[in-house]
């Protein structure tokens, strides 16, 4: 009997510390400037933070490049991936998923032409009449169906919006300012045409599946952590740069 339980303990043991070394299979977009994907891999400060995030959580990890948040979270379902980032929160997502502490502050602005001095977004006359769009399958798609903007499809690809725009098919689209000056810059259009104002703020962070949890359930504990830790030495690092000023 004894020899028996010691067996089990055996199999036990030897199944969590497999489990346990198994890299996470993490879910990541093109999402430029936070992270923007080229031949050679991932660049931009949102991958640096998650890399620096995953090192310090002592993480192991595979990146699964997807066209969209909307695939990102399908593919959870699904169980294909244990974790997207980049992400905010919304309540389909946590139905799924846990979300972690917050990585970087993002924002949702309005982007419309300049040309059109009568759209006026945060007036109530926009948000009655104003055609409306953003990338498909996003938070912020969910958030102007919400909050029952007029909304017409908008691209799966981050980086066809600004055609909706340019060849008048809506009034404006929503995406952060960040994400709509890169565009603008990759995409070489001339900045001075378009209006760029901010809606709302809100934080990114990561996505840990509920069946991943399930096996795992410290996963996000050590995240958290190392995002603490993240937080805390670029604090350190920003505060001799504060003095100097």
């Amino acid at each position: 009997m004894k020899l028996f339980l010691s067996w089990v303990l055996l199999c036990l043991s030897t199944a969590l510390c497999s489990a346990e070394i198994k890299p996470l299979r993490i879910a990541i977009p093109d999402y430029p400037p936070y992270t923007v994907l080229a031949e050679d891999g991932f660049s931009g400060p949102g991958y640096d933070a998650f890399v620096a995030i995953m090192a310090e959580a002592g993480l192991r990890y595979q990146l699964q490049p997807v066209p969209n948040f909307g695939r990102a979270l399908v593919d959870m379902q699904n169980q294909l991936i244990d974790v997207f980032f980049l992400a905010t929160e919304n309540a389909g997502r946590n139905q799924v998923a846990r979300f972690s502490a917050p990585v970087i502050i993002t924002d949702w602005s309005w982007v419309w032409l300049k040309e059109r001095t009568e759209i006026s977004p945060g007036s109530a006359k926009f948000k009655q009449n104003a055609l409306v769009s953003a990338q498909m399958n996003s938070n912020v798609f969910s958030w102007l169906e919400q909050h029952n903007y007029k909304i017409t499809a908008g691209t799966n690809d981050i980086h066809g919006l600004f055609n909706l725009l340019d060849f008048n098919r809506v009034d404006a689209i929503m995406l952060p300012s960040s994400v709509a000056r890169a565009l603008i810059a990759r995409q070489q259009l001339d900045e001075s045409r378009y209006n760029i104002q901010q809606e709302i703020s809100l934080p990114f962070g990561f996505y840990v599946s509920n069946s991943y949890l399930a096996v795992q359930p410290d996963i996000l504990q050590r995240l958290n952590k190392a995002i603490a830790i993240f937080h805390a030495n670029a604090a350190a690092k920003e505060a001799p740069q504060q003095q100097d000023k």
